[in-house]
């Protein structure tokens, strides 16, 4: 229902596409957006085994170990 009546315009190289209308999906910046990419990222981020990681603020460093 967010999306009823949402339309959107493409720009590539100074040149903007005609207006088009779309009904999937969830705008930037509203409630459900956030909460529906922390959700993806926390499903994506299950099978990666984290053992032997360091994070630090710029870089992470994986050690993998023998098991």
């Amino acid at each position: 229902m967010t999306l009823d009546q949402t339309t959107a315009r493409v720009k590539i190289s100074y040149i903007i596409e005609e207006e088009f209308r779309y009904r999937k999906g969830a705008k930037q910046g509203d409630g459900l957006s956030t909460t529906l990419f922390i959700i993806a990222l926390h499903m994506t981020t299950q099978g990666i085994d984290k053992r032997g990681t360091i994070i630090n603020k710029t870089s992470q460093i994986c050690a993998y170990a023998e098991t």
